[in-house]
């Protein structure tokens, strides 16, 4: 399913959050912004922060410490969720309170339109607490349903801002959607990408969802009624330490499994199931993830299931 016009929703509803009139407009240097010197602390980490399928975007409201965010998580190819709130940054240690937070759960129609929309709650409260490095990441405190528990969201790219006689901020997509995985490896300028549409593994029939790339990135999705997999394929020049999956998430458990003659490096709360899965071919890199839904964080394929799947990837 293409999701055209819904990016387009998210775009300006983030663009209806954030462009709130900043009277002066900038990008992260290397200098730390200082309100004292007129410039709100937090702009040090504006931008976008991704954990597997959730962005969160950061921006500043005001000179002082102002702060407002908006996530974006998709649970499916035709359903996603969005939490806005606005609140306070604390430069000394690193944190975003709110206290207005407003969940808002999306149905969408085949051709991408809202068939239904529910505002799950308002006046949610929670922080979200930076970290520095190389990159930047954060973790997010959510009291109502705890819905990023033990999740750490990557640094991904600054919000673009353009200044003129208002500030303007925007949101850059950098996935392109497109109909068969075909399109997915030219978009992304692979040499081919195929999955083992059809196979049976224990989740069910393995049929394509949805198909996007970026440069040097395609990827699948797979829905099943209770999992959401993605399968990426791209250079290991993109890659962090021949990952590319996006999952930056903290497992229990780590090993390695003969496939195909391949060595994957397995990762997951049981061992033995694999919530992350990641390989190297030459200058190429894999990746499989399979997130349970409903709020299992434990969920992972069998050996038997990434047996079937590595067999069919290209």
């Amino acid at each position: 399913m293409k999701k055209t016009t819904k990016l387009l929703a998210l775009v300006m509803a983030m663009m209806m959050v954030f462009a709130l009139g900043l009277s002066a407009c900038g990008s992260k240097t290397d200098e730390t912004a200082d309100a004292d010197e007129g410039q709100n602390p937090v702009m040090n980490y504006v931008g976008n922060y991704v954990c597997g399928r959730a962005c969160i975007t950061i921006g500043a409201t005001d000179e002082s410490n102002g702060a407002d965010a908006i996530v974006t998580w998709s649970s499916s190819a035709a359903e996603n969720s969005t939490w806005v709130m606005s609140g306070t940054f604390d430069p000394e240690t690193l944190q975003f309170e709110y206290h207005d937070c407003v969940k808002t759960d999306y149905v969408y129609k085949e051709d991408g339109e809202v068939e239904s929309q529910e505002e799950v709650f308002t006046g949610g409260h929670g922080f979200m607490t930076f970290t520095d490095g190389d990159p930047i990441t954060l973790t997010w405190q959510e009291d109502q349903e705890h819905a990023a528990d033990d999740m750490v969201f990557e640094y991904a790219g600054e919000v673009p801002v353009d200044c003129d006689d208002n500030c303007e901020v925007g949101i850059a997509n950098p996935w392109s959607d497109v109909n068969t995985l075909e399109e997915a490896a030219e978009g992304a300028g692979i040499d081919g990408f195929s999955i083992p549409e059809g196979a049976e593994i224990s989740l069910g029939e393995v049929k394509l969802s949805q198909a996007r790339c970026m440069e040097g990135l395609a990827e699948a999705n797979i829905d099943f009624p209770a999992v959401e997999m993605t399968i990426r394929k791209g250079n290991a020049s993109i890659a962090q330490d021949g990952d590319l999956s996006g999952d930056y998430n903290s497992y229990e458990n780590t090993w390695t499994q003969n496939i195909k003659g391949l060595e994957v490096t397995c990762f997951g709360n049981r061992k033995g199931d694999a919530t992350k899965t990641i390989w190297q071919v030459d200058d190429t890199c894999y990746s499989i993830t399979a997130f349970g839904l409903g709020g299992d964080t434990d969920y992972g394929l069998s050996a038997d299931d990434l047996n079937s799947l590595i067999n069919g990837i290209q």
